[in-house]
């Protein structure tokens, strides 16, 4: 039997893709920390104008976008945020690596969100057919828990997977796009799915501390997988809120160009996938949807 639940979302959690984060900081920083933006400024100070500077290093962003999407599978973890100096005043030299931070924070989340869209679309793919209960029941989900491709497309991947299972089961049209603006609708509260007959559900995989500020995941990994590794009932993972995306910078030709593919199987298995947009178009069309007066049709 298929449940699902629709909750609204507390004031203390800051949503991070596929990942939830509870705030353990002052929370007008945090926020805007955790959701990618830079933390609002009071004025031309010394500090205001090393952290506007360190933002704009294009180069630490996109550093960071690289250490995310090229940690894949048991690997070496790439990202190195708490290598970036951290100075506790209010010197120029003192925005400028906080804005450094921030900045290479940004490129590492934007890859991992990228990866998790594109995980997520295929997932819904490979579940979207009769013998989705088979599916789900003998998938397997790889939790990595270091941010990069592999983990963000597991993570994407799962959760699509549910969705496709239930709406092939209600009779809805193939539409991953629509079951990604229902997942990570973070406005009026989210749409949990949940397969009975097999105890799989979104959400499954449980809260995962990972992009916190200033905390590098070799040290998360040793010291939580125990715990996140296996089933925990079923805790929120959802996606940052989408009026939080405006920190995307363009990815440039090079990257654009990685993207531009169009596999026939997914990463986690042989089965042919019928999406014939590549994974850029994805990641577009993800990024572009847009809720207005939408009306979920998983909500009975």
């Amino acid at each position: 039997m298929l449940s699902f639940t629709h909750r609204s979302n507390c004031a203390s959690t800051v949503r991070w893709p596929g990942r939830s984060a509870t705030v353990g900081m002052v929370l007008t920083v945090a926020a805007a920390v955790l959701a990618g933006c830079p933390p609002p400024t009071g004025g031309l100070s010394e500090f205001d104008r090393g952290y506007d500077d360190g933002f704009a290093e294009d180069e630490r962003y996109f550093e960071g976008y690289d250490d995310s999407w090229l940690t894949e599978g048991m690997g070496p973890i790439r990202y190195s945020g708490a290598d970036i100096p951290f100075i506790d005043d209010e010197t120029y030299l003192a925005g400028f690596w906080d804005g450094v931070y921030i900045a290479y924070n940004d490129g590492y989340f934007v890859a991992y969100r990228n990866a998790f869209i594109i995980g997520f679309s295929e997932g819904y793919d490979n579940a979207y057919w009769d013998d989705f209960l088979t599916f789900l029941a003998n998938d397997f989900h790889t939790e990595y828990l270091h941010g990069g491709f592999s983990d963000a497309y597991n993570d994407g991947f799962s959760e699509g997977r549910v969705y496709g299972a239930f709406d092939f089961e209600a009779g809805l049209p193939f539409d991953w796009e629509d079951a990604f603006l229902d997942w990570e609708d973070l406005e009026d509260g989210v749409v949990d799915l949940y397969f009975e007959e097999i105890d799989i559900g979104t959400g499954e995989f449980g809260d995962v501390l990972l992009y916190e500020y200033n905390t590098d995941p070799n040290t998360f990994k040793s010291g939580e997988c125990a715990r996140t590794c296996s089933k925990s009932g079923f805790a929120t993972l959802r996606s940052v809120p989408k009026q939080a995306l405006g920190f995307e910078r363009p990815l440039g030709e090079a990257r654009e160009n990685e993207l531009s593919v169009t596999p026939t199987t997914s990463e986690r298995n042989e089965r042919p996938l019928r999406l014939d947009t590549t994974w850029l178009e994805r990641i577009q069309a993800g990024s572009a949807l847009e809720k207005s007066d939408y009306v979920s049709p998983r909500i009975r």
